[in-house]
């Protein structure tokens, strides 16, 4: 295998709570996976399962938040070892994909100039990878490629990289990538034994007419995180609580808190500092 220069992995992406959560959140909202479609050339998107084959979930409620909120936060890290200047950010794409026995995705990029409008405007391409315990699939490897204009197959030259998935591993690359899903082997056929992934794109905002020169440090991302917000004002308060918060908004102490966390009776992350789901409160 030929090493990329531009592939970023992240182990551990979430915690092992925040995992088990996730892949209970999946196996409850089987029926509401679709089959996924593709964006040909001057057309709406479309099934083709000739060109690619699995089923995707488009709300993933709290989730999607989660997601954008460690994407922002990774981001800066992230465009430091693609050697990329930072860049205006209009939104970040979250969906979810199932991938079962003999689907896959033929070789394509995610910023190809077609409609809608945004797809021009992907920057970097992200797959998180996790699935039921133990592994009952074999492939579904994401390969990557350097090239461009989808003619990976016309030349031996173009380096490669192929990426096996593994459980809660975020793996980031350029949109312009060709690259593609390799068919997946699942014998059971059963929906929990699939390979799941948590993907999408960072997308750039479009060029204005008197665009100002870039910053050099990373202050455009608080501007970033408010153009998100205005584009997708949230109606919920912080979905997480720090300890001190949590105390306040319950009415309980720190140390009961605690407690209920270790019982496991309360969501909760540690990024420096315990915090809490606020929903998990508000249902005490």
């Amino acid at each position: 295998m030929t090493h990329l220069k531009h592939v970023f992995v992240k182990q551990n992406f979430l915690s092992k709570q925040e995992l088990r959560e996730l892949t209970r959140y999946v196996l409850e909202h089987e029926r509401d996976f679709t089959p996924s479609s593709v964006i040909p050339y001057e057309h709406e998107p479309a099934e083709d399962l000739s060109y690619r084959r699995s089923l995707v979930l488009y709300n993933l409620d709290d989730y999607t938040t989660i997601f954008r909120e460690r994407l922002f936060g990774l981001l800066p890290e992230v465009l430091e070892a693609f050697d990329r200047e930072a860049f205006p950010i209009a939104n970040v794409d979250v969906q979810l994909t199932a991938s079962n026995d003999g689907d896959f995705f033929k070789v394509h990029q995610d910023n190809s100039s077609v409609d809608p409008v945004d797809v021009s405007l992907r920057e970097i391409s992200y797959v998180y990878y996790f699935y039921s315990k133990p592994k009952a699939f074999t492939g579904g490897e994401l390969k990557l490629y350097n090239s461009k204009n989808g003619e990976v197959q016309d030349s031996q030259k173009k380096k490669s990289a192929t990426i096996t998935p593994r459980q809660n591993t975020l793996v980031l690359f350029p949109s312009s990538y060709d690259h593609e899903v390799l068919p997946v082997k699942c014998p059971s056929r059963k929906f929990i034994n699939s390979r799941f992934t948590v993907n999408g794109w960072i997308i750039r905002e479009a060029a204005k007419a008197s665009q100002p020169d870039p910053q050099e440090d990373f202050g455009w991302l608080v501007d970033a995180v408010k153009d998100l917000n205005a584009a997708y004002p949230r109606p919920w308060p912080k979905l997480y609580l720090t300890l001190a918060e949590a105390s306040e908004f319950s009415g309980l102490s720190a140390e009961y808190l605690q407690r209920l966390v270790q019982q496991e009776r309360l969501t909760a992350v540690d990024d420096g500092g315990l915090k809490i789901r606020r929903a998990d409160l508000e249902s005490l």
